[in-house]
């Protein structure tokens, strides 16, 4: 139990030099990484290199897909392809809601994080309003659309890390997509419905029909190259390396540089190095402070809290949400949750498939200041605390708890 008051005491500070003192998200993050490790007495020598080893780890996990994807969008920013791909999507879809929320739903499981996907969609999604408040709801729709079906859908890192830690499902994994999809979906929907409800944002009028084989064409590219690279990558064995999700992207990133005048080229490499900078450092800062608190005893002193004060059948719910709100990364969250509960047989004898949803309706649990996309959607949308928490932490909270209710359904064979 050494670890949970430290715990308790980095949230607060974190909050703090947050919210009081306006601190950086890097700085913030490790210094109370620091402060943890300390608190809950770990060696000099282990803290600093969990705090490098975390750090660093988020930066090879997202550092060649940050570049990119910002990289990309202000190759579009820059030579004005951003209304170009604009007025394709208003030629089809004349709802910026469903556009956005649709979107962030499809792209984040291909391109194997929501992130990437937000990074990627962010700077055309704020382009379908022209009231800033409003395409700031399209960026939470579309945030939160994503982390829907990157926590629930088979093969995405969550569900894929959780079957594969507790070794379920063996042979058939797709088997997890026949209920995941149907709550995904049911997610998705009620999220368009309850942003509708608050009267953003209206639909737009229709814009002519793009030239076949013109600007729109070339505005489209790069993220035509990175789903050619997936695809071609995934069932063409021989070529298996373009499905490496930092191949694809680095190959859309050269497609736009290459389409546009060097002028244009120079600029958005500047400004998108600068920009890609600093949310890389903010996320490498979150993953600082989850690699001390992998590296400690929290994960132990959780479960050892928890057993024998809830019902089994609760555990890897419990266990997730406090190991989420922890350290933020969802795919770390299912990994040590799966692991923790591979040493607790009584948690084994769980439904395969309510175990999937229970540990994924915790991973949508207290999304705060230790998730690194917590502090992206706060950077890209410039809200503060509370807007934040309010559009992006409650509903995924919301998304958790219908998760939840969905696993103890399959647990009790309704």
């Amino acid at each position: 139990m050494e670890t949970l008051i430290p715990f308790a005491v980095a949230i607060v500070v974190i909050t703090v030099a947050s919210l009081r003192y306006h601190l950086p998200p890097f700085l913030t993050l490790v210094g109370t990484s620091v402060l943890f490790g300390a608190l809950a007495g770990m060696p000099a020598e282990t803290l600093i290199a969990a705090i490098t080893g975390g750090a660093g780890r988020i930066f090879s996990i997202l550092g060649i897909v940050i570049f990119c994807g910002v990289g990309i969008a202000q190759v579009l920013r820059e030579s004005g392809r951003i209304e170009n791909i604009v007025a394709d999507i208003r030629g089809l879809v004349h709802r910026p809601l469903a556009t956005a929320g649709s979107a962030g739903y499809l792209l984040s499981v291909p391109l194997m994080c929501g992130i990437t996907s937000f990074v990627i969609l962010a700077p055309i999604i704020t382009h379908l309003q022209p009231d800033r408040q409003a395409s700031k709801i399209l960026l939470y729709c579309a945030g939160v659309a994503g982390m829907i079906s990157y926590v629930l859908l088979y093969p995405a890192p969550v569900v894929y890390s959780t079957i594969t830690t507790l070794g379920l499902f063996a042979g058939r994994p797709w088997e997890v997509d026949l209920v995941t999809l149907p709550v995904s979906l049911l997610l998705l929907a009620g999220l368009l419905v309850a942003l509708r409800a608050r009267g953003t944002p209206a639909a737009l009028p229709a814009e002519p029909a793009p030239i076949a084989g013109g600007r729109h064409l070339l505005a489209w590219l790069p993220f035509l190259v990175i789903v050619f690279a997936l695809v071609v990558g995934s069932f063409v064995p021989p070529l298996h390396a373009l499905a490496n999700i930092n191949l694809a992207l680095l190959a859309g990133l050269f497609a736009a540089l290459l389409t546009v005048p060097a002028d244009v080229r120079e600029k958005a490499l500047a400004r998108g190095t600068k920009n890609a900078g600093i949310i890389i450092f903010d996320l490498a800062g979150a993953g600082a402070l989850g690699g001390v608190i992998a590296a400690s005893t929290f994960p132990a002193d959780v479960a050892a809290l928890v057993q024998g004060y809830l019902p089994i059948t609760l555990l890897p719910f419990v266990v997730a949400a406090l190991v989420q709100a922890a350290q933020g990364s969802r795919v770390v969250t299912a990994t040590v949750t799966a692991t923790i509960l591979a040493t607790i047989p009584a948690a084994l004898a769980i439904n395969p498939l309510a175990l999937v949803l229970m540990i994924s309706a915790g991973a949508f649990m207290f999304s705060y200041v230790s998730d690194p996309f917590f502090w992206l959607l706060k950077r890209t949308t410039g809200d503060d605390f509370p807007a934040v928490v309010r559009n992006y932490t409650l509903p995924l909270s919301v998304a958790g708890i219908v998760t939840l209710v969905a696993a103890l359904a399959v647990q009790a064979g309704l």
